[in-house]
């Protein structure tokens, strides 16, 4: 009996570790706590004049003229964005005298359709333009934010233009518009 009772002793001990090693136990053990990823920031983006707005004679004769445009843009939250589009346009007296798009076709196939976080870079967009007769221009650009993808615009102020040259080199500024690296 005391052997039978010793063995029973032993055997009821050995199942006590191996439940308590399992985790079945009473609770001497405790789960890791998950690791949260900080959130991913959302774009902000600032675009301002980086030099002088250049116009040029068109080579395109469906067009008086050719407007170099550079501007500075720049990520400050550490969020990325998609460009979307450029659009320039001329008013007079409030109205809209004419406007031209460059898409985000045009500006991913020249490098430049994402903004990456906290970059900073200067690109030139090139506008065919008709009409002279105009006493204010807008410069809008679009983009979607990469966390949400919320659709902002930024305005380019024509403040920020150190000032406008003439050039008498004829430029030819394609249908769908030109953006390309520097200004």
């Amino acid at each position: 009996m005391a052997r039978t009772r010793l063995l029973m002793g032993v055997g009821v001990g050995a199942m006590l570790v191996c439940l308590n090693a399992c985790g079945g136990g009473g609770g001497g053990t405790t789960s890791p706590t998950p690791v949260t990823a900080p959130p991913t920031p959302v774009a902000t983006i600032t675009a301002v004049g980086a030099g002088a707005l250049v116009i040029h004679p068109s080579l395109d004769s469906r067009f008086a003229f050719a407007l170099e445009t550079p501007m500075r843009l720049t990520e400050t939250a550490g969020g990325s964005a998609d460009w979307n589009f450029a659009r320039f346009q001329t008013f007079l007296a409030g109205r809209e005298v004419e406007r031209n798009e460059i898409g985000s076709d045009v500006i991913r196939a020249a490098g430049f359709g994402r903004v990456a976080a906290s970059s900073n870079q200067v690109v030139t967009a090139v506008f065919r333009i008709n009409s002279d007769d105009f006493d204010r221009i807008d410069i809008t650009l679009g983009f979607g934010d990469l966390k949400d993808a919320r659709q902002f615009t930024v305005a380019v102020p024509g403040t920020t233009f150190t000032g406008v040259n003439i050039s008498l080199v004829p430029l030819f500024a394609p249908p769908a518009g030109n953006v390309r690296a520097g200004g």
